[in-house]
């Protein structure tokens, strides 16, 4: 049995999950002050807009940080979807 992958398989782009959308409603972060980077991401509170469940995603618990995006997952199994660090940068909580 060869265990080896097919060259069809060598990858190096993935594709980012999408299969789910949400608001983000807070942040907590340490943030670089100059660059405005994301140097740890502490959690995140959002609303599935499939279930319109509010949870907090930690760190392995909701979220998951890759090399290109933090993967955020609806703790109800609705979906997940990868939010660039460009995103979680700019964000603002919305104006009440």
């Amino acid at each position: 049995m060869n265990l080896q992958p097919t060259p069809a398989r060598l990858s190096f782009r993935h594709t980012l999950p999408d299969t789910c959308r949400f608001d983000l409603l807070q942040i907590d972060a340490l943030k670089d002050p100059g660059s405005g980077r994301i140097v740890h991401l502490y959690s995140l509170v959002a609303r599935c807009h499939g279930c319109a469940q509010v949870f907090t995603a930690h760190e392995g618990a909701g979220f998951i940080s890759t090399t290109v995006a933090r993967i955020l997952r609806c703790p109800e199994g609705c979906g997940e979807h990868a939010l660039k660090p460009r995103v979680l940068r700019d964000w603002q909580p919305a104006a009440a």
